[in-house]
């Protein structure tokens, strides 16, 4: 099964990743769970996800995260986890 992939993604969804970072607030110990989480390697499930960190949501499809949402954002896809 596919894992989760925070390494290698392409400059242009990092840059994404990392200006909605800013954009949201997302807080230290939130971003410390998502560093924790990408750690752990997670299967990446089939489709569109979204994992619920407290102040922010991260949303993906497949193996790739996306983007980040604000808490009270809509995500789209499933549930992970």
């Amino acid at each position: 099964m596919p894992r989760i992939q925070f390494a290698d993604l392409p400059r242009a969804v990092w840059e994404h990743l990392l200006k909605r970072v800013d954009e949201r607030a997302i807080s230290i110990n939130d971003l410390l769970r998502l560093q924790a989480w990408a750690r752990s390697q997670p299967e990446a499930p089939e489709g569109d996800w979204y994992k619920d960190f407290g102040s922010f949501l991260l949303c993906g499809s497949g193996a790739y995260p996306k983007t980040v949402l604000a808490k009270g954002m809509k995500p789209f896809g499933e549930p992970f986890g």
